[in-house]
């Protein structure tokens, strides 16, 4: 038969003797004036360009990956190659017998080469590509002479639509007999297809995954939405509850009778941060982004409100877990009062955050914020450090004396951390305080009346300590008139992924080095502690590993050695995570479907038999 391709080189007309795809092909070979004597060197990928190629095929290479080996098993493991190609010809994955690799890499048959009929005329990867079908091209149904010793089968890999997104190729040896390798090809191409149809599925369902996520996120946070000319459309109740207002009373009124700006209101912007007027601004930030149509006009903005602290720790309260958001929304209802509070948690959840959440969103916010740990002093000093003195009261007392926390917080607020460690004895002259709203100082017979709000927090059981008779009665009732309750960071696990890039971000900035980036292999390893030190002990792990790292991106290596033994079962092995992940795949198609079978199989891409098999065998309740 190898006459029929030297008389068609001739200019003689064998259209008659020649299948009519490769007879069409050795005329678009003619019209590429590709020359059939010569073994074209021309579009061969450099390594790096081959490298960005891959990255570019990412879902086509990671689809083929458990193809290609099965195919050349079927094969018999000898004198073939395995060919994986994208749209435009090019071969960027090959797995084959090495003999026969080498001779197939002589004549550019390798990762890097273009297969496309421009480059290398008649040729299974390129003719099956143009025509868009199946193919085998047999030695000298090559246009190319020096192709003649190949034997090539290769079948198009097609998206929903049947439009070619690779190739999948079989090459051997023309002398050997292989009339069902043409089937082999066609079945690796639809499993490759197949697996295609699966990442997108998975992609899909990340994508509905991260929307529903995102979506609980703003419901979760204080969301507003503002139109081009200023107006306000949209507050949730969150955000309302932040500013202090009711939903109604926000919603139509002017952005500008809000919020303030050194920019003033510049929808033209990307972005705006801004925050509230007449100081709230101390405890509420927003940040804005602008929304355009199809034109690029101006539509309006949407962004977040948020509760930030402008302390010099610059601390704020980081989560949107609900029971972060819980814990915030009833702190926003608290501040507008001037109950006393009580704060209670274990230690490290953050107490004297919301102790300052609460002043900044209260109507004290324009006074001080002072604090004291009655834990860190003995009962003459905190008993002075409360009330102050005067000059000569004790010996060592300061010349002029000095005013105390309650004095230095009047119109403001004081916060009294570890208030369950306050000896007896100046229980009984904080008593005195809350009830007279007056201070008198040590050795003053004086007294000055104060305005202060008193907020109080511990990680003790007041309640059991009043029955031992270690906390007053009396001054347990005026302390607790609200009481928050703060979780343990194990009850709000899901916050961890917000606090870890905040306290990296923060200890960064504090050794004045670059940010650093995490490997998403450490979470595992810190959602499985139990943080008995909270939130604390988290930010003092990230310092750390930052401390002790040697590279800008922080690994399980760099994990404190306690923590590495957190992990209380391995990961899950391949198969088991292909399973969860096929199951999470046949659920979606069901959800989509409402449960019917035929569709949901059709959309897979798999048989109604073969659905119903999967169904029982992962258990599927839907």
């Amino acid at each position: 038969m190898h006459n029929q391709w030297r008389r068609f080189i001739d200019g003689e007309s064998v259209e008659s003797e020649v299948t009519p795809s490769i007879y069409r092909s050795w005329q678009r070979s003619l019209e590429y004036r590709v020359d059939h004597t010569l073994i074209s060197n021309q579009d061969i990928l450099s390594t790096s360009r081959l490298r960005e190629r891959r990255e570019a095929q990412e879902s086509l290479i990671r689809a083929g990956k458990p193809v290609l080996p099965y195919i050349f098993s079927l094969l018999g493991n000898a004198n073939y190659t395995v060919l994986l190609g994208d749209k435009d010809g090019y071969i960027i994955e090959a797995m084959g017998d090495a003999p026969f690799m080498s001779k197939a890499q002589k004549v550019n048959l390798s990762p890097g080469a273009s297969w496309r009929e421009e480059i290398r005329g008649t040729n299974a990867i390129g003719t099956s590509l143009q025509d868009n079908n199946p193919i085998s091209v047999y030695g000298w149904e090559h246009f190319i002479q020096d192709n003649h010793f190949l034997a090539c089968w290769a079948a198009p890999i097609q998206n929903s639509e049947g439009s070619p997104l690779g190739i999948l190729d079989i090459s051997g040896e023309a002398s050997q007999d292989r009339e069902k390798i043409l089937g082999i090809a066609m079945m690796g191409a639809s499993m490759i297809q197949q697996n295609l149809r699966l990442l997108e599925l998975e992609k899909q369902l990340k994508f509905y995954q991260e929307g529903a996520k995102l979506a609980s996120s703003l419901l979760q946070q204080g969301f507003i939405s503002i139109d081009h000319n200023g107006i306000i459309t949209y507050i949730n109740a969150l955000g309302a509850a932040l500013l202090g207002r009711k939903q109604e009373d926000i919603i139509g009124g002017l952005a500008g009778d809000i919020f303030s700006s050194p920019k003033g209101w510049m929808l033209s912007e990307h972005s705006l941060d801004l925050r509230i007027k007449d100081g709230g601004g101390k405890g509420i930030s927003s940040h804005l982004k602008r929304v355009v149509n199809e034109e690029g006009e101006s539509l309006g903005a949407v962004g977040t409100l948020q509760i930030t602290q402008e302390s010099p720790s610059h601390t704020q309260w980081v989560g949107h877990s609900l029971p972060t958001q819980q814990i915030l929304e009833r702190a926003s209802k608290v501040a507008a009062a001037h109950s006393s509070v009580l704060i209670h948690g274990e230690s490290g959840t953050g107490k004297e955050i919301i102790a300052r959440i609460i002043h900044q969103l209260s109507p004290r916010r324009e006074g001080p914020f002072v604090a004291l740990n009655c834990a860190s002093l003995s009962p003459t000093l905190i008993e002075s450090e409360l009330f102050g003195y005067v000059e000569g009261a004790f010996t060592g007392a300061r010349r002029g004396g000095k005013p105390g926390k309650f004095e230095l917080a009047d119109k403001g607020s004081i916060f009294l951390d570890e208030i369950g460690d306050m000896p007896l004895s100046v229980q009984v002259a904080l008593l005195r305080v809350l009830q007279e709203k007056e201070v008198s100082r040590i050795g003053d017979t004086k007294t000055k009346k104060i305005n202060v709000r008193v907020i109080t927090a511990t990680h003790k059981d007041l309640n059991a300590l009043v029955e031992k008779e270690q906390f007053r009665l009396d001054l347990y009732y005026r302390l607790k008139v609200v009481t928050l309750e703060l979780p343990p960071l194990r009850e709000r696990s899901e916050d961890i992924k917000d606090l870890v890039p905040h306290f990296i971000r923060k200890a960064c900035q504090s050794f004045g080095g670059p940010i650093f980036g995490i490997d998403e292999e450490v979470y595992s390893y810190l959602l499985a502690h139990t943080w008995p030190g909270n939130v604390r002990e988290l930010e003092n792990c990230i310092e750390s590993m930052i401390a002790l790292a040697d590279s800008p991106v922080l690994t399980v290596a760099n994990l404190p050695d306690e923590y590495k033994q957190n992990l209380a079962k391995p990961e899950p092995a391949a198969e088991t995570l292909l399973n969860q992940q096929a199951k999470q795949t046949i659920l979606y198609a069901l959800t989509q479907t409402r449960g019917k079978i035929s569709p949901a199989a059709k959309m897979l891409g798999i048989g109604r038999n073969t659905l119903y098999r999967k169904i029982k065998e992962l258990d599927i309740k839907f």
